[in-house]
């Protein structure tokens, strides 16, 4: 493909993901009415904000997610656990997307997971030093388990186009 094809086309994607980034941000980093204490609001002491670190860590693998699901099962605020379950896939399907049609090297599924794992880590630490949540294993298994049935549907999708726009005579024969 020539360069300019690859500029012409990279605008709207580009755009459609920094509006997806910065959605994430204002919902899980920057402060809002459903949040109480933020650091990032002020009037917090630092024996408050070392309290909150130290109190908001799940690093045991499926815990929390044991835990919605048994209370969706027992009838326990089902809603409520639905939304975090269903909220924390869908809610990152979008990058697999965004990040191999912006960024070749993420086409590989390799790179690409290593970059979301990265970039949740991140987000993760983000929401626990700005108090708007905890840093959650859990949180960055179901985000990256979204992350990649987005990049397998762009990966079916993908192969399905291309094999339907080649002539009928190389359906066989790989590209």
């Amino acid at each position: 493909m020539p360069m300019a094809e690859k500029k012409i086309n990279r605008p709207v994607p580009l755009a459609l993901f920094i509006l997806y980034v910065l959605a994430i941000v204002f919902l899980l980093v920057i402060p809002n009415n459903y949040r109480g204490a933020n650091v990032l609001v002020g009037g917090l002491t630092w024996e408050r904000w070392i309290q909150h670190i130290g109190r908001n860590w799940n690093l045991m693998p499926f815990r929390e997610i044991a835990q919605q699901i048994g209370f969706i099962v027992a009838g326990e605020d089902v809603t409520r656990n639905t939304i975090y379950l269903v909220g924390n896939l869908v809610g990152f399907t979008p990058l697999g997307f965004f990040l191999p049609v912006l960024f070749e090297k993420l086409r590989k599924f390799t790179p690409y997971i290593i970059a979301v794992a990265v970039a949740l880590i991140c987000l993760e630490l983000a929401q626990l030093l700005t108090m708007r949540g905890s840093f959650d294993i859990d949180d960055i298994i179901l985000n990256a388990a979204g992350a990649c049935i987005g990049f397998w549907v762009l990966r079916y999708a993908t192969k399905k186009l291309c094999a339907e726009q080649r002539p009928m005579g190389n359906r066989g024969v790989q590209i």
